[in-house]
């Protein structure tokens, strides 16, 4: 800070103004100890004064910080790095700039009164300093002759002297102390600190050459080179580490590279000792150079850093030294905080074609957001550097496809949005992939009405092949279907099949799993939301037949059914609907499995000797089967209580059975009551119109398909059935029709 003059007194001077001046020229002079001695003398104005001396220290740094070291930014900061200059701990030097007179960052307590300071070469106890070879923001660095070695030094000393406040000195300090620890051929040796004349000060080792930011501005480095510094400093850097020491402002700056092309790390001005847990930052500070500094330290978490920020660093340099440019830059401060948090680095090979893929994927896993991700060690990276350069297989596994895919996606500002990452800047790329989102999006609507329009078009289309599922040998089902497919083939020019089934259970799990389009099964399986009918195409009455005379006898005298307890009942084939209504009317008729055991078998079975005297079959009357039985001492009996039975379940109707039905003289002229259901075509509820529509016109085409088939006309009264939608509206039409031909 420049020395003001001597006040002169006046009677209007502030006794504020005319201590602060006092305090001045002793801090001048170098008779003060320290600021609270000062204070004490002065106790009725010490809060006014102390507001003053920060007040100065304030200004003392930021002027000073104007002409010395500030955040730099990727390759349009201003080099100091220019030819012929010098490097020394960490500073730069230009010989061409002139800056302030040299003597003003002398010691300020040395200067004699009225004297504007003392020039160079200047005596600091065992240094001679002679000239000025680096200046930043904190302190300024002069190139020494120590007498009693004889040799030339570096020498740093804090700027502002008995002004500087506590967090400079203890910065100060920290850079002495943690490199003064460390001893490795690749980290600049400090010889000796303390402190002189109102001003702190360190020695330390002077390197004569460059740095490696002058390298990388000068000319494109050799990519081999490159990885050579890089790894030298990563060896340098783990013997650090070691030692429990973070370095946490490793940039291109702080290496310093001798005549004989060695790295030196320099600047420990930020460093952190684990050992102890010592550091001159706390929480919520962001310490270090932003292009190169770890994401933890960029957020404003420095006292989470650990040897993984320091790798982060070094991938960083790495990236600096083949392209040329840090791996992000902003145009400002905040943006390049912004974008190290949340924005992945650009891969190296879009700014350098020819970077090796191994390399670019060394310096990926350096740069990974997360540090447990990164290298877990310096000594890692320079291990998969060595196995680069000597053409062995490195450890580090680059990124899936998909995963860089989703980090570019993720970059498009609209999906950052949606899933929560902070996008400071879009690529142009970014910009035109988010149009043409947003166009799509607008779009939409138009693509999801026209897509479903389309589809259910299609849906409605004609398969290029229809299976209809038949049924039991000799039942009226696979009569029913042959008649079908035959129709339908020759009237839609489509090629039909019809596959045998064990009836109406087997055919709807035929019709859910897709393997047929149309099914004719009983009323009861017909259930679930998947399944709807096509038209209604018979009744179906339940058949009980005995073949035992003395059963035929019991049944003749007894109006109850107590003769079946205890027999054997051949109910049908497990996937028959005959099956599960024999099961229902003898449920129905208090006729428990346990007391009356049901034979599960097939009907041509019926004609074996081991086969039981009783079977309770549910198909078509007029049935080719039961014809064949009462010709074969089979007789039918009646099943009593069917009004009741039919009432226990919907899909039960009273019926009766008679001599117009199968001409025996063993059926008596009034006939014989019993119960039955219906048999439905069916199919799926997404069943194509079209087929639909073909199976309704084949099955009512003259002549009739089958002697039992019910009407249209009647068909078209049954409104509560589950229709499919071609089918109710065909029924409805043809009601309307109807309706209009009987009010003519």
């Amino acid at each position: 800070m420049p020395v003001p003059s001597d006040p002169v007194p006046s009677e209007a001077d502030d006794p504020i103004d005319e201590a602060f001046a006092a305090y001045l020229r002793s801090c001048d002079e170098g008779s003060v100890g320290s600021r609270e001695e000062f204070l004490a003398q002065f106790p009725e104005m010490a809060d006014e004064l102390r507001s003053l001396m920060d007040a100065a220290d304030a200004i003392d740094r930021f002027t000073g910080a104007a002409n010395g070291d500030s955040f730099t930014l990727g390759t349009s900061q201003r080099s100091a790095a220019a030819a012929g200059a010098d490097t020394i701990g960490g500073m730069i030097v230009d010989p061409d700039d002139s800056g302030d007179d040299p003597a003003a960052t002398l010691p300020e307590a040395t200067r004699p009164k009225g004297d504007p300071g003392p020039t160079l070469p200047y005596d600091l106890g065992d240094y001679e300093l002679l000239e000025v070879i680096g200046r930043g923001g904190m302190g300024v660095v002069y190139r020494a002759n120590q007498r009693m070695l004889n040799r030339t030094v570096a020498v740093k000393m804090i700027r502002g002297g008995l002004l500087a406040c506590e967090n400079d000195v203890r910065r100060f300090y920290t850079e002495a102390q943690a490199a003064a620890g460390l001893h490795h051929p690749g980290i600049v040796p400090v010889y000796q600190f303390g402190h002189r004349a109102g001003h702190h000060f360190f020695s330390m080792a002077l390197i004569d050459g460059t740095d490696l930011q002058r390298k990388i501005n000068e000319n494109e480095m050799p990519i081999d080179d490159a990885v050579r510094y890089v790894h030298d400093v990563a060896r340098a850097l783990e013997h650090a580490h070691q030692n429990h020491v973070l370095h946490r402002d490793m940039k291109p700056a702080n290496i310093l590279i001798d005549d004989k092309d060695r790295v030196h790390i320099t600047d420990f001005g930020l460093a952190k000792n684990l050992s102890t847990d010592s550091s001159v930052t706390g929480s919520g500070a962001a310490v270090g150079t932003p292009n190169y500094m770890a994401p933890e330290q960029a957020g404003g978490h420095s006292d989470r850093a650990t040897r993984q920020s320091d790798v982060y660093s070094l991938g960083a340099i790495l990236f600096a030294c083949i392209t040329g440019r840090p791996p992000l830059v902003g145009d400002s401060v905040v943006e390049t905080l912004l974008q190290v948090v949340h924005e992945p680095p650009p891969m190296m090979r879009s700014f350098r074609s020819n970077v090796p893929a191994d390399l670019e994927t060394i310096v990926a896993k350096c740069l990974e957001k997360q540090p447990k991700k990164r290298y877990h060690s310096a000594s890692a990276m320079a291990d998969d550097l060595d196995a680069y350069l000597e053409g062995r297989p490195i450890l580090a596994r680059p990124r899936g496809r998909v995963l860089k895919t989703w980090h570019w996606v993720s970059g498009v500002p609209l999906v950052g949005a949606l899933i929560g990452r902070k996008v400071v800047r879009a690529s142009p790329g970014h910009r035109r992939f988010q149009a043409a989102m947003l166009l799509l999006l607008a779009m939409m609507p138009f693509f999801v009405v026209g897509g479903a329009m389309f589809w259910s078009h299609h849906l409605q289309l004609m398969p290029e092949q229809i299976v209809i599922a038949g049924g039991l040998e000799q039942g009226v089902y696979n009569e029913v279907a042959d008649v079908l497919a035959e129709r339908i083939g020759k009237n839609a020019e489509v090629p039909t099949e019809v596959v045998a089934t064990d009836g109406s259970i087997d055919n709807r799990q035929r019709l859910l799993s897709g393997e047929v389009q149309m099914a004719p099964m009983q009323a009861s399986a017909i259930s679930g939301d998947h399944l709807c009918v096509i038209a209604p195409l018979f009744y179906e009455a339940a058949h009980l037949l005995v073949r035992n005379q003395a059963l035929l006898d019991s049944a003749a005298v007894s109006p109850s059914v107590g003769w079946l307890s205890g027999q054997r009942i051949a109910v049908g084939p497990s996937g028959s609907g005959s099956r599960r209504t024999a099961e229902m009317i003898l449920d129905s008729l208090d006729l428990p499995a346990q007391s009356t055991p049901r034979d599960v078998i097939a009907w041509p079975q019926l004609d074996t000797d081991q086969a039981p005297d009783v079977a309770l079959i549910c198909v078509g009357r007029g049935s080719s089967l039961i014809a064949d039985l009462l010709n074969r001492n089979w007789r039918l009996v009646s099943i009593p209580q069917n009004i009741l039975i039919s009432m226990q379940h919907p899909t039960l109707r009273p019926m009766t059975i008679t001599r117009d039905h199968y001409r025996s003289d063993t059926i008596p002229a009034e006939g014989l009551s019993t119960v039955g259901t219906t048999a439905f075509l069916a199919t799926r509820r997404n069943a194509p119109s079209a087929m639909v529509e073909a199976a309704l016109e084949a099955l009512y085409q003259p002549p009739t398909i089958f002697t039992g088939l019910i009407p249209r006309e009647r068909a078209a009264e049954w409104q509560g059935l589950d229709f499919h939608l071609t089918a109710r509206h065909y029924f409805e039409l043809l009601a309307v029709d109807h309706s209009n031909a009987g009010g003519d």
